[in-house]
């Protein structure tokens, strides 16, 4: 499968995020609140508004959703090759080793700020 991401402005990228955090408990847990996100950076989304990413002025990609099944490999390319995104942080479990087969590795690793919670793992992208 092959996605598509067109730009798009801050409040369409935030509404879009809101959205799709209030339809799934996943994707509310693995991502920043839209009011927290960056009004500087660069973001992207489908033409259905279902799937969704942005990528800050120093290169972090961040805030990436899909409702859709089987899009996040896509998009992540995306990110990378097409969108310049060169870093970004997640919470430690699936993502971490998930974002490995993109090129990206540990850099840093730090205790969540909720007790028990998974740790915040920062990785870069290996040139």
């Amino acid at each position: 499968m092959s996605v598509i991401m067109y730009a798009a402005s801050w409040s369409e990228y935030t509404a879009a995020l809101d959205w799709a955090r209030l339809g799934s408990e996943r994707i509310a847990e693995a991502t920043s609140k839209p009011e927290e996100m960056p009004r500087g950076a660069r973001y992207y989304l489908t033409a259905d508004f279902l799937s969704g990413f942005g990528v800050d002025t120093d290169g972090t990609l961040m805030g990436l959703f899909s409702t859709v099944k089987g899009r996040g490999e896509d998009m992540v390319w995306h990110a990378v090759l097409h969108r310049r995104a060169i870093k970004l942080d997640c919470f430690d479990g699936f993502l971490p080793e998930y974002y490995k087969q993109f090129g990206f590795q540990e850099t840093e690793r730090v205790p969540n700020w909720t007790v028990g919670e998974p740790d915040v793992v920062f990785m870069s992208l290996v040139v």
